[in-house]
């Protein structure tokens, strides 16, 4: 289990960031809302559940952490993670899942020296 250090809660908050971002222009959705607290539409709590679901399958964040940075319980995570990977059956959602993997692997490294301030949007 990682330390919750406040190196890596910021860095988690970057990588967070980079998909709430990736995630947005994918489903068309506004980045601003998949963060917010409120629940939103059906569009938008989609979309947040693939977001949930790439940090936890691409970056590795606990459920608990991801649950953290989206101000949600950790439950919510869980249900997102398991709604996500049972529709990977899907050949066209799984190939969007796939380049969305792909671009947030490649991406790079957090720099954490001058993002202290680092906020999920």
């Amino acid at each position: 289990m990682r330390r919750k250090t406040k190196n890596s809660l910021v860095t988690d908050k970057l990588c967070a960031r980079l998909v709430v971002s990736a995630v947005a222009m994918e489903f068309a959705v506004p980045s601003f809302v998949l963060s917010s607290k409120l629940k939103g539409t059906s569009e938008v709590s989609y979309a947040r559940q693939i977001a949930m679901y790439l940090m936890r399958c691409v970056y590795g964040l606990t459920k608990q952490r991801i649950a953290e940075l989206f101000e949600r319980h950790y439950t919510t995570v869980s249900h997102a993670c398991r709604l996500i990977e049972e529709q990977r059956d899907d050949p066209v959602f799984d190939s969007k899942l796939i380049r969305l993997e792909n671009f947030l692997r490649q991406a790079p490294p957090a720099q954490t020296q001058n993002s202290e301030e680092a906020e999920l949007c």
